[in-house]
């Protein structure tokens, strides 16, 4: 000890004496202060018995030689140090220990009140104390006392005593004392000091005589308020000192009343304060939703939702036996960021389908949300207002000003693209991460995967978005379940034996010491099932066996009772046990709810009562007091998925069939008249109908009410965008129709099978897709009405057989008196009869034409505009015509939503023509006219059409944001074919703009893995050959492998071959690699006549490159003059783009210049050039091109063996490639080793 601080220290003595006398029943916190210090005490008591082997026992001035550090008269909780030695029976053993501090309040008390305290904690007894006279008291009070001597007064605080002083019990004595009070007959074992003189020491008395004295020594602390745990340590403790041992209650050692007091102390609430028992005798045992033994679960599950804030999406998934706590665990995580105002959504997933419309509750800044919502979706919200109800009315759309059309080929696409941009909103909007959480993802179809898969993966653009999903599966029921592409994964076992215990105890608010044998006889019984658990025990008390005692103010059971019960293995049995042991009316009306999932509104619940006429309220209500079934806001829901599933077990299969069945019928007449905002009534009865089967029908009428059921559900179920629901309502109602329904409802029928191909194409269904057109094929009575299917059939085809689908295509439109063959109009030629035609209308004219109506000529167009674009690919010579009969329809029939796409082809080839004023004009009036024709399906293509273009005005670098747009419109209309042609001609725009490698390497893998789930191929394998491309030049040597369907491709599509050719010759170029660049240059020269009639971009990159190609090769090859010509024709068409757009043609103007001076000869004027190139690519940000042009400079000074500035010139390329971080210094030093070392 410092001399410092023994300056501030006073003894315990003075510390105890300052101990307030205090009322428990009204200030029962102030127990706190007084536990600290006890658990100390036994602390020190502990260690000293572990350093010795023995307790220790103190001498008479035990107390004065304790010192407590004090600060301004007031004791303080940090600080205080308290040192004092402790003499055993040896004197000379002396032993140093610190205990430590607690805050007491200043009040007057018994200066040697803490003699008893110790005494009673089995310190051992001081020799002057044994020898002091004792007052024996009986029940009544006390009967006599021998006066002490003047200097010390009478201690009423012997371990074993119960003598009153001033009729009060010391809390200290009594907290440190045991009692036990496991029946009211219960007796201590100690004796009462003997009455009279009391010289001697006090002797053993009979049982019988030690009754009074336990009584004395706990009802006064019960009548002062006491906490019942207080009382009942004390007992406990006495008994273990009289040798009344109670296996299950008697303490065996100190350590184990030090862990009671530390529980008191740690949580008060549960093992400290008395429980209300009188409630709990009519409520009965009460399972709260506290985990247990999962804090490294919810730790692994926080530090992913915390990797959310650096931006990156998170999932997590849990999974587990039934019962193991996952839907537990998951709210639990969700409680935590829901009061700290995070976005949290959850939803569990039935495995009987049942409509189920997701509100958006978003209720803080509203307004502020709404006009976000406005800006970033526009138009599109309304699709998101028919899936969250609550949208609309935050939007102010009227539900019918809400669009409901069908004609979007990929409508799920669409939805979920929405949802990420819709979930973008609400994070940046209010700077959280939104949470979606969904239980029971066993039960999740494909299209709820998706939708989660593309907020998880690049669906979410916007970097300060954050999104982090949460799912619970059970395990066993999947087969290897494993449907995202990254995730975390957290198993949760069954409970452990000690994990069980600690709820027990805490569930039964009694130390784990108390309660040990109940949890052993549980565990062994449930094997740790949470679930089984927490059932068991709650039937264990409505039986009886598990009961609160109102005398002894806590939980008691009946051991041997509960441990010969027997018990099924199975929850689910457990569960099945239990339902059968209600009433019959009540067991009826649980299986009656469970035919419509895990849940059910009540007003719902009311309308089955009045269509089936039972009772359903009240016995649902009963079940909700047996603990099987929740009620809260204003639904139903089974307390957990088992038993729901032990319900609907518990009817047989053909009485499943019969009551679904009734339901739906019954139901059915209510559906026929649902409005539109009320169409769970329509899902639900077609989902117990259809989970009834056909066999179930007993009429021939009823096949056609329930098929056009499916008719009307399948098509609720499109305009939410559900089409994997969708083709099951609309499969249902084709398996209900009967043999002849063809020829008895043609209409039903037709419908059914267009709506069901609809659904097969946009799911990817090819096989079914097939089997259905080619029944619509076989029996429609009309050319027109096969045009459904015959355009599904023609898309589908287009993706892996493009030659095909524009033949089927032809055919059509052949048929619909529109024939496109055999037209020998040059792209000149059509262009120009375009010209002519427009220049008849103003733009305005052009804005405000009236709307096509006619239904074929309508899919006439669709026809069309699928023919465009194929034929742009592979037949460019024929695509202008097409383009010119959009344009002649659209002006004299009215305009559709494809004749947008007429005039941004005729943009396009205008200003590939070479005219690119009135090319941009063009394309840009195409975009005005997107919003004039109502819908905005093509809008995806006309936007990445009109950027093209804009390319040759534009600066490059900012006309790659417009390809964001129009990803955004494409995926807003479904069309996925043209959100990934956006995508990829902004990677090859960002590419040939200079953008790192290693980061375009990545998103043309992320574009090749889109195509893949998209099923693009074509536009798969060219991204493909870009991504080779950066890898050569990043370093990377893999080889590229295509696939078989890929050769076929190559075999068919000159666009896809010609791109292949040019990436190998580009990268040849790059590492100097003559002969085979020379070889793949002259295969892609072969292909430049039938190929490309829009114009992109890559027009001019492939002209740059190839023009420098050709300039090389004229240096060095024999046929120089062919070679000039190709590069003399690449350099005059960059000349031109310049003037158009200055920055992002110069330098690549100059550097052809300089590199056909040097073909020339005329080094002069090379140098010059080659100097301007640099200057210019360098002031523009093409960095990647600055560096070309230095190393192809210092390559010119190579030749004119200037090694001086050759090696300046290459020492620039290094720099520019190491500042810009695209070539990558691979491609630089293989380079340098062939030139300095051949």
């Amino acid at each position: 000890m410092t001399e410092r601080a023994s300056e501030h220290r006073i003894p315990l003595s003075e510390l105890i004496r300052s101990v307030q006398t205090f009322d428990y029943t009204t200030a029962s916190s102030s127990l706190i202060p007084a536990l600290r210090l006890t658990c100390s005490i036994a602390d020190e008591i502990l260690k000293a018995k572990e350093e010795t082997g023995r307790s220790p026992t103190p001498r008479f001035d035990w107390i004065d030689s304790i010192l407590v550090y004090s600060q301004s008269n007031r004791l303080k909780e940090t600080g205080i140090d308290i040192e004092h030695n402790i003499l055993t029976d040896d004197d000379d053993d002396d032993i140093r220990v610190e205990i430590l501090p607690i805050l007491f309040d200043n009040t007057e008390n018994d200066e040697r009140q803490m003699d008893g305290v110790l005494y009673s904690l089995g310190i051992g007894r001081p020799a002057e104390l044994e020898q002091k006279q004792i007052v024996q008291t009986t029940h009544g009070g006390e009967t006599g006392a021998e006066e002490l001597s003047d200097e010390e007064d009478f201690n009423p605080f012997l371990q074993g005593e119960t003598i009153h002083h001033d009729g009060e019990l010391s809390m200290y004595q009594n907290m440190m004392s045991d009692y036990n009070l496991s029946d009211d007959d219960s007796r201590s074992s100690y004796d009462m000091a003997s009455q009279g003189d009391g010289d001697g020491p006090r002797k053993k008395r009979t049982q019988h005589e030690n009754y009074n004295m336990c009584s004395i020594s706990v009802e006064p602390l019960k009548e002062r308020g006491v906490p019942m745990s207080l009382c009942d340590l004390t007992a406990n403790m006495l008994d273990c000192a009289n040798g009344t041992l109670r296996k299950d209650e008697t303490y065996q050692d100190m350590s184990e009343v030090r862990d009671d007091l530390q529980l008191m102390l740690d949580k008060p609430s549960i093992y400290l304060h008395d429980q209300d028992m009188g409630r709990l005798s009519y409520t009965g045992l009460q399972i709260g939703d506290t985990l247990f033994g999962r804090n490294a679960e919810l730790s692994t599950i926080k530090e992913a939702y915390q990797r959310t804030v650096a931006g990156d999406n998170e999932l997590v998934t849990i999974y587990g036996h039934s019962g193991t706590g996952k839907s537990t665990l998951a709210l639990e995580f969700g409680d935590i960021y829901y009061q700290r105002a995070e976005f949290f959504y959850r939803e569990n997933l039935t495995n009987v389908s049942r409509a189920n419309h997701s509100s958006c509750g978003l209720a803080p800044s509203k307004q502020k949300l709404a006009h976000q919502i406005n800006h970033v979706l526009g138009r599109e919200a309304h699709h998101l207002a028919k899936l969250i109800p609550n949208l609309a009315s935050m939007l102010g759309l009227e539900s019918n000003s809400i669009i409901h059309d069908e004609g979007c080929t990929n409508a799920q696409n669409r939805l979920q693209y929405l949802l990420c941009r819709f979930v973008e909103v609400i994070s940046s909007t209010f700077a959280a991460t939104v949470t979606l959480c969904l239980d029971d993802l066993q039960w999740a179809d494909s299209a709820s995967i998706a939708a989660v898969n593309q907020l998880l993966l690049g669906g979410i653009a916007s970097q300060n978005a954050k999104f982090f999903f949460l799912g619970c599966y059970r395990e066993g029921e999947t087969d290897n379940f494993n449907p995202f592409a990254r995730f975390t994964d957290v198993k949760l076992d069954c409970m452990d034996e000690e994990t069980l215990t600690t709820m027990v105890s805490e569930t039964l608010c009694l130390s784990p010491r108390l309660t040990r044998s109940l949890s052993s006889i549980i565990y062994h019984k449930t094997k740790g099932n949470p679930l089984f658990v927490s059932q068991l025990m709650i039937s264990l008390g409505k039986e009886g066996l598990l009961r609160p005692s109102l005398s002894r103010r806590r939980w008691e059971w009946d051991k041997e009772k509960i441990q010969c019960q027997k018990l099924p293995d199975d929850v689910a049995m457990f569960f099945t046990n239990s339902i059968e042991a209600l009433s019959e009316d009540v067991k009826a009306s649980l299986c009656v709810l469970s035919c419509f999932g895990s849940s059910a509104e009540t007003a719902f619940i009311k309308t089955l009562e009045r269509l089936l006429q039972k009772t359903l309220l009240n016995n649902l209500d009963a079940a909700v007091e047996e603990g099987l079934l929740d009620k809260k806001d204003g639904r139903y829901h089974f307390s957990h998925d088992r038993i729901q599933e032990a319900a609907y077990n518990m009817l047989n299969f053909v009485d499943q069939g019969r009551f679904h069945f009734s339901y739906g019928m019954a139901l059915a007449p209510l559906a026929d008249g649902a409005g539109e905002g009320d169409d769970s009534i329509l899902l639900t009865a077609a989902n117990q109908l259809n989970l009834a089967g056909p066999e179930a029908v007993q009429d021939k009428s009823q096949n056609f009410t329930v098929a056009n059921l499916n008719l009307q559900a399948g098509k609720k179920a499109m305009e939410m965008s559900d089409f994997v629901l969708a083709y099951s309502y609309f499969d249902n109602g084709i398996s209900f129709l009967r043999k002849k329904h063809w020829e008895e409802h043609y209409r039903l029928s037709l419908e059914l099978f267009d709506l069901a191909a609809k659904c097969a194409l946009t799911n990817g269904d090819i096989v079914s897709l097939n089997l259905l057109s080619e029944q619509v094929i076989a029996y429609a009575r009309s050319y027109e009405d096969k045009l459904n299917v015959l355009y599904l059939v023609t898309c589908s085809v287009a993706s892996s057989k493009l030659p095909e689908s524009i033949e089927k295509g032809l055919d059509i439109l052949a048929n619909l008196g529109i024939e496109l063959r055999g037209n020998e109009s040059s792209m000149e030629a059509c262009v120009q009869e375009t010209k002519d035609l427009l220049s008849t209308y103003t733009d305005d004219e052009i804005l405000n034409t009236r709307q096509m109506t006619d239904p074929t000529l309508i899919m006439a167009m669709k026809f069309l505009g699928k023919l465009g674009t194929g034929m742009t690919m592979i037949m460019p010579g024929s695509a202008p015509y097409v383009m010119q009969r959009i344009i002649e329809l659209s002006l004299s029939h009215g305009m559709s939503p494809v004749s947008p796409i007429g005039f941004v082809y005729y943009g396009s080839y205008t200003a590939k023509l070479g005219d690119i004023s009135e090319g941009y004009h063009h394309v840009k009036l195409a975009v005005s006219l997107l919003d004039k024709v109502g819908l905005r399906d093509s809008a995806g293509e006309v936007i990445a059409l009109c950027t093209q273009v804009k390319t040759y005005v534009e600066p490059l670098q900012a006309t790659l944001e417009y390809h964001h747009d129009g990803y955004a419109a494409a995926m807003a209309s479904g069309d996925s074919s043209q959100a990934l042609i956006n995508t990829l001609l902004n990677c090859i725009g960002s590419f040939f703009a200079g953008s790192n490698l290693q980061r375009m390497r990545d998103r043309f893998a992320e574009a090749i893995k889109l195509s893949a789930e998209r099923k693009q191929l074509n536009y798969m394998l060219q991204a493909q050959q870009v991504q080779h491309s950066v890898s050569k030049l990043i370093g990377a040597g893999e080889e590229l492998n295509y696939f078989s369907e890929g050769r076929n491709i190559l075999a068919s599509n000159s666009s896809v071959v010609r791109s292949f050719h040019y990436q190998t010759a580009y990268v040849s170029f790059m590492f100097r690699s003559y002969d085979d660049m020379v070889e793949n240059i002259e295969k892609y020269f072969a292909f430049q006549e039938t190929t490309w009639a829009c114009l992109f971009f890559a027009h001019a990159v492939h002209a740059f490159y190839t023009g420098l190609i050709s300039f090389w090769v004229a240096r060095k090859s024999s046929d120089r003059q062919q070679w000039h010509e190709r590069g003399e024709q690449s350099k005059l068409a960059l000349k031109k783009w310049a003037e158009s757009s200055r920055w992002t043609f110069e330098h690549k103007w100059y550097l052809l210049e300089a590199e056909e001076s040097y073909y020339y000869n005329d080094f002069e004027v090379a140098e010059l050039f080659y100097e301007k190139a640099i200057s210019s690519a360098k002031e523009h940000k093409f960095v990647h091109e600055e560096a070309l042009a230095c190393e192809l400079a210092g390559y010119f000074y190579v030749e004119l063996r200037d090694t001086k500035k050759a090696m300046e010139h290459f020492l620039r390329a290094h720099k520019s490639i190491t500042s810009g971080e695209h070539l990558g210094n691979a491609r630089v030093f293989t380079n340098l080793l062939s030139l300095f070392c051949p």
